[in-house]
């Protein structure tokens, strides 16, 4: 057997927001977060912590960033001398931080965003980014382990995949606090979010034995915890058991990419505004039943009944439809799947008439 995993992300878990923001080694630090943030005091806090070494603040990010407005935002700090950022939030926060830690110019080709204008350091390395220390602020993102980040234009329809060896982040600060305060539906749609990245880093062309033990361990706290704590948000416990298995999905998908659960997801996100992480976990079960004999289905067949179990403890819907996808759709959809389906081992034209015969008596409200 061989194989290769890699992931060069410092974890830092169970830390103190403020005191983990005190010893972040830089000088120029641009703080990057939302306007729940700054509402709820917690930037003029950090502002506090990190005393003159924060240089600016960009706390106007808002959810599924739109290229167009983060162009236009990188703009404006064309001037200001910053070698790190610190970004707190969510997925949003920590793509789009990532899209502001570019030395270059980011230009949308072929299909995907490039950096363009960066030469090579006296080292011979590219020095495409510059340091991100990540603070996720909900359990499901992953984001702050992995090179990618999301990037919409709504206009156009389309959806940006950002991706270098640069953009992963110098470090992982996981504060379980500042999940404590995330509403019921927030919780379980970035739980699910998880969820999904633990499943398709599984039945992925790239899996590789590390990746697997990541995702299986998150799959088992994720249907152990997620249905209690909706009962008890406000449980600590509970809380840190979702932020660990969000850290371990992220451990595995950061090696595997996503797959074909994503790839339907962005669409319909984008017409009809379903949020992420349940637009790219409803059609788990569905997929579970589609797996054709491979070593994914063998690994997950002891786990497809919890699973599916999950989704009616949550009283999250499974059918498609309930989701916009009538035969339309469906149709519209698997003929313009982007490249992340092809991570997955499914015989897609299988896939799409599984979606087809879905009807209204399979809604698990």
């Amino acid at each position: 057997m061989k194989f290769c995993y890699h992931n060069p992300v410092r974890i830092v878990f169970g830390a103190d927001l403020l005191q983990a923001c005190k010893e972040i080694e830089s000088d120029k630090i641009l703080l990057v977060t939302s306007r729940g943030f700054s509402a709820r005091g917690l930037t003029a806090k950090v502002r506090e912590a990190l005393g003159r070494r924060v240089v600016g603040v960009v706390d106007s990010i808002t959810p599924n960033p739109e290229l167009s407005e983060l162009v236009a935002l990188k703009a404006t700090l064309q001037n200001l001398d910053f070698d790190s950022l610190l970004a707190i939030g969510g997925g949003s926060v920590l793509d789009s931080a990532k899209f502001l830690s570019t030395r270059g110019d980011v230009v949308a080709r072929d299909g995907g965003l490039h950096i363009e204008g960066v030469g090579r350091g006296a080292s011979g390395s590219e020095s495409l980014a510059r340091a991100i220390f990540a603070i996720p602020t909900t359990a499901g993102t992953g984001s702050e382990l992995t090179k990618w980040a999301t990037i919409w234009d709504s206009k156009a329809g389309v959806k940006y995949s950002l991706q270098s060896e640069s953009l992963y982040p110098h470090t992982a600060i996981y504060d379980v606090h500042l999940t404590r305060t995330l509403s019921r539906e927030t919780t379980i749609a970035t739980g699910l979010d998880a969820l999904s990245h633990a499943c398709e880093s599984i039945w992925n062309k790239n899996a590789n034995p590390i990746s697997t033990h990541y995702a299986l361990d998150s799959i088992a706290l994720i249907v152990r915890t997620l249905p209690a704590l909706t009962e008890d948000l406000g449980e600590l416990g509970l809380r840190e058991d979702m932020m660990r298995a969000s850290m371990q999905a992220a451990l595995a998908f950061s090696n595997t990419q996503t797959a074909l659960a994503h790839a339907i997801s962005y669409p319909i996100t984008m017409r009809f505004g379903v949020p992420h992480g349940l637009a790219c976990s409803f059609s788990i079960p569905l997929l579970l039943d589609c797996l054709p004999k491979c070593e994914a289905r063998e690994i997950l067949s002891p786990l497809n009944g919890a699973i599916k179990e999950l989704f009616v403890a949550l009283k999250v819907s499974t059918n498609p439809r309930d989701y916009g996808l009538d035969s339309v759709m469906i149709e519209e959809i698997f003929g313009s799947l982007n490249a992340r389906a092809k991570n997955g081992v499914f015989a897609l034209e299988e896939v799409k008439q599984k979606f087809s015969l879905a009807d209204n008596k399979t809604n698990l409200h």
